[in-house]
C-alpha cells in the first residue's frame, strides 16, 4: 500500500513537472501577482526567453508598428503618399530638383537644415554663423558643416555629378513601394532588437538597486534571481509606456515613464517581501 502511495506521489510530482505555467499564466503573474513570483523563478531559461520574446514583440508592435502602419493606411498607402503627398522631385543626370523649399532651424541644438534647389551650388559662405551643424542641399551639391571646438567649421561637400547614372522621381519611388514596405519591416526588426537590449539593461539597473535593498532586509538571494524578478516586474510598465508612445502626447509619455519606474519597483518590492516572509517561516 505504501509502495502504491509512493508511486502515486511520484506520478503527481511528474505531472506537475510536465505541466509548467502557460504563457497566459506567466503574463498574468508577472503583471499582477507579485506574491506568486516564486513560480516564475522556477521557470527554465527557455521559458523566460520565450516570455520576453512575446512581451517585447507586443511592446514593439504597439510602440512602433501601429502608429506607422496606421499613418500609412490613413494616407492611402506608400504609393499614394509618394505620388500625392510628397512634393514633386527628380534626380536626373546629376541634377536634383525639388518643388519647394525646406528650411529648419533648431536653435537649442544649433542645427540648421536647408533644401533649396533654386540655388545652383552651396558654398561655405552660405553656412549661417553660430551653427553647430548645418546641412545644405542645392541642385548640384550637398554641403555638411560641423563646428568642432578648437578646429572651427569643418566642411564636407558631395557633388551630384558623380551620380549621373541614377534616376529618381516620384514615379520611380512609387514603383518601389513594395521594396519600401520590406525596408519598413526590417527597420521594425531592428527596433525590436534595440527594445530587447534596452529592456535587458533596464532590468540590470532595477536588479542592482533591489539587490542592495535585500541586504537591508537581511534576505539572502542571488543576484541572478533578483535580475529574473526584474525582467518579469517590468512587464506591465513596458506595455503602458508603449501605449503612451503610440498616443504620442508628451504628457502621457512623461506619465508613462514615471508609472513604468514606480510599478516596477513596487512589484519587485512586494515579491521580495513575500520571499522574505516565506524564508522566515522556514
Amino acid at each position: 500500500m505504501e509502495d502504491i502511495n509512493s508511486v502515486n506521489s511520484d506520478n503527481n510530482k511528474d505531472c506537475k513537472k510536465e505541466n509548467p505555467m502557460r504563457m497566459s499564466d506567466r503574463f498574468l503573474t508577472a503583471m499582477f501577482l507579485p506574491k506568486e513570483y516564486g513560480k516564475l523563478l522556477e521557470l527554465k531559461m527557455g521559458k523566460v526567453v520565450s516570455y520576453l520574446f512575446l512581451l517585447l514583440l507586443l511592446v514593439s508592435v504597439i510602440q512602433y508598428a501601429i502608429p506607422v502602419l496606421g499613418a500609412i493606411a490613413g494616407m492611402g498607402g506608400i504609393k499614394n503618399i509618394i505620388m500625392n503627398e510628397v512634393p514633386e522631385f527628380s534626380f536626373k543626370e546629376g541634377i536634383f530638383s525639388y518643388d519647394g523649399k525646406v528650411e529648419k532651424l533648431d536653435e537649442s541644438a544649433g542645427v540648421y537644415f536647408l533644401v533649396d534647389t533654386s540655388v545652383d551650388r552651396f558654398t561655405k559662405e552660405d553656412v549661417p554663423e553660430d551653427i553647430v551643424e548645418a546641412i545644405l542641399v542645392s541642385s548640384t551639391n550637398i554641403l555638411v558643416c560641423n563646428n568642432i571646438a578648437g578646429m572651427g567649421n569643418v566642411i564636407q561637400e558631395d557633388t551630384f555629378d558623380y551620380y549621373k547614372d541614377f534616376v529618381v522621381t516620384n514615379q520611380t519611388m512609387a514603383d518601389l513601394s513594395s521594396v519600401i514596405y520590406i525596408v519598413i519591416f526590417f527597420v521594425f526588426i531592428l527596433l525590436y532588437i534595440l527594445t530587447f537590449i534596452k529592456y535587458l539593461f533596464s532590468g540590470l539597473f532595477y536588479a542592482f538597486v533591489m539587490y542592495l535593498l535585500t541586504r537591508t532586509m537581511l534576505l539572502e538571494m542571488e543576484f541572478g534571481k533578483i535580475y529574473k524578478i526584474a525582467l518579469f516586474a517590468q512587464s506591465i510598465g513596458a506595455v503602458v509606456i508603449a501605449v503612451t508612445y503610440c498616443i504620442n502626447t508628451a504628457i502621457f509619455i512623461l506619465a508613462g515613464s514615471a508609472f513604468n519606474m514606480l510599478i516596477t519597483v513596487i512589484l519587485m518590492n512586494k515579491a521580495l517581501l513575500q520571499m522574505k516572509i516565506e524564508q522566515d517561516t522556514i
